[in-house]
């Protein structure tokens, strides 16, 4: 599961394994919610294929993700085990956040999705020394067809 933005980044960034995947199903109440957030006056309703706002994908996890849709029937974690680190005494940031879509994703649909971490970059900033982690999801139809990649890019400051 490569991704052609992989270019895009610094050639240092390995990247950790693959998540377990997680289905979600697009059910149109949270997308109308999100949309009203981001004052998005797209008018959702409960019948139709209407394209979801553009970084929905960032939070449709949380809101689709039933239990009854999971090999198991349990909803797993998308991060690869052995923890992120987010126990540290520190300032953690949300850098960038990149979408490309291979379609829209609509209300609907039924997706699943797989996340990678990279190993943090070690730099050193004006404030001191950070860390530069990578996340990658990727979102694909039920028959593997990529939907939607989804990078982020998050800074951590350590205390001191």
């Amino acid at each position: 599961m490569s991704d052609s933005s992989d270019s895009d980044l610094p050639p240092e960034v390995e990247w950790g394994d693959w998540g377990k995947p997680v289905r979600v199903r697009i059910d149109p109440g949270p997308v109308a919610l999100f949309a009203r957030a981001v004052k998005d006056e797209t008018a959702y309703s409960s019948d139709g294929a209407v394209p979801v706002p553009p970084t929905f994908t960032f939070v449709m996890a949380h809101a689709g993700a039933f239990p009854d849709l999971q090999a198991g029937g349990v909803v797993p974690s998308m991060y690869p085990e052995g923890g992120l680190g987010l126990d540290r005494k520190g300032l953690f940031l949300h850098g960038e956040q990149h979408f490309t879509y291979h379609r829209p994703v609509v209300v609907g649909d039924e997706l699943v999705g797989r996340r990678r971490v990279s190993k943090p970059i070690a730099r050193t900033a004006r404030r001191g020394p950070m860390e530069i982690t990578y996340f990658q999801t990727r979102w694909s139809d039920l028959d593997g067809t990529p939907v939607v990649d989804e990078q982020i890019v998050s800074l951590f400051f350590p205390a001191g």
